[in-house]
């Protein structure tokens, strides 16, 4: 997998999975990244999910 962005994009991406790492958020909590979203029309959606399993 490649993450193609430009900075900002970049920013963005590093809030989401940082709000994922807060204490208190319960595991199998996620964001869905779309078009509709904000993603880039054409881009590949993204699901990023807070695992607390290992």
């Amino acid at each position: 997998m490649v993450i193609e962005a430009n900075a900002a994009g970049h920013r963005t991406l590093a809030c989401h999975l940082l709000v994922l790492a807060k204490d208190g958020v319960p595991d199998g909590s996620h964001l869905r990244l779309e078009d509709s979203s904000g993603l880039e029309g054409g881009s590949v959606g993204l699901v990023l999910e807070r695992s607390d399993t290992e």
